[in-house]
């Protein structure tokens, strides 16, 4: 008993100084990040300036029939693409916390950071085409109209937080129904036999009604089977892969409506020296290097939490209560983000031109 007492003390100690270690950083790095704010503006907008000036003369020469010029701009596109979605932004928050809070496979965080990746260059190829072709518009109002799927992306993030939010938040209540029916058992049955029973129909994901029930005669595996030919319940794993597949889609909509300024950057200027598919294809380049980038932050983020979660004991199985607390922390934090960013003014391709 004394050895068990020193493990969990020891267990808890390690966990409040790795918290307490992980606070001091952020905060010093946000600090940083605070102080630094000005000269980072004022040398992103020089940056800005310089790549598009570049991606421009990359235009006019690959139009003159360059080869050499046609892979540099590919080339300078992926660069791009890779080099901009480095620094900060709403579609790396909304991977990392949700990464970071739910139990999630490599193979699917790939998947997500692909497919958004894409779809941000297939929205701005879309949103440029048809305002330049069908609308004939300027560009100081495709800028406007892409501030304004920015601020979609802002909401489409708050709404995704709400339902991690709401999903977690039944978790716990159900989990809170189950420890009250358990008590009520205790003082029926005794102790002894609600309990057991409690643990057997727990396990296999049953609701608070079935595993509390008297009349329930059937011996389910983990899948929700019985022996009799019927599944009488959905597994928790398929729940929580219906579940999943929501907030999956969830997240790709909340990244993916937003256009990539660069690659509308790169529409508009092939559109001003004629070649316009130039641009397309300098877009979905632009794609592929933000989808590594993006990519390795969620890998990177996947290999930290499960260091962090080996380092201090702790279970990250999404049936876990603190895994459930932690997707409710992690849903306010989209949440938080999302309404902060509807304040923010946005600017599409450039703050000279809103």
């Amino acid at each position: 008993m004394i050895i068990k007492n020193d493990t969990v003390h020891a267990s808890r100690l390690r966990y409040y100084l790795s918290a307490a270690i992980a606070f001091i950083i952020l905060g010093g790095i946000g600090f940083a990040l605070w102080k630094a704010w000005p000269l980072i503006l004022l040398s992103s907008i020089q940056w800005q300036r310089e790549i598009n000036m570049q991606l421009t003369d990359l235009l006019y020469q690959a139009k003159a029939h360059s080869v050499t010029a046609g892979l540099y701009l590919a080339g300078f596109s992926f660069l791009y693409g890779a080099l901009h979605s480095i620094g900060p932004g709403h579609g790396k928050m909304i991977v990392t916390t949700y990464l970071a809070t739910h139990p999630t496979k490599v193979k699917v965080s790939l998947v997500l950071t692909i497919l958004s990746a894409f779809l941000q260059a297939i929205v701005a190829i879309v949103l440029v085409s048809v305002l330049l072709m069908l609308f004939n518009s300027t560009m100081r109002e495709v800028n406007s109209e892409a501030n304004r799927f920015m601020s979609l992306s802002f909401y489409a993030m708050a709404i995704l937080g709400a339902i991690i939010v709401y999903r977690s938040t039944k978790q716990l209540w159900q989990r809170f129904k189950i420890k009250v029916q358990t008590a009520d058992l205790a003082v029926e049955n005794g102790p002894f036999q609600s309990f057991s029973k409690l643990d057997n129909d727990s396990e296999v994901g049953l609701s608070p009604v079935q595993s509390v029930s008297k009349t329930h005669v059937h011996q389910h595996d983990e899948n929700g089977h019985c022996g009799c030919g019927h599944t009488h319940f959905a597994s928790a794993e398929d729940i929580n892969n219906a579940s999943s597949l929501r907030e999956y889609i969830g997240i790709i909509v909340s990244i993916g409506i937003r256009p990539c300024t660069g690659a509308i950057l790169a529409l508009l200027f092939a559109n001003v020296v004629g070649a316009y598919w130039l641009g397309v294809i300098s877009a979905f380049v632009m794609s592929i290097g933000t989808a590594l980038t993006t990519s390795t932050i969620a890998l990177m983020t996947i290999s930290g939490k499960k260091v962090v979660a080996k380092y201090l004991g702790a279970s990250t199985h999404s049936t876990s209560t603190g895994a459930v607390i932690l997707q409710l922390l992690g849903g306010t934090l989209l949440v938080l983000f999302g309404l902060l960013l509807m304040q923010v003014p946005v600017y599409g391709m450039s703050p000279i031109l809103s």
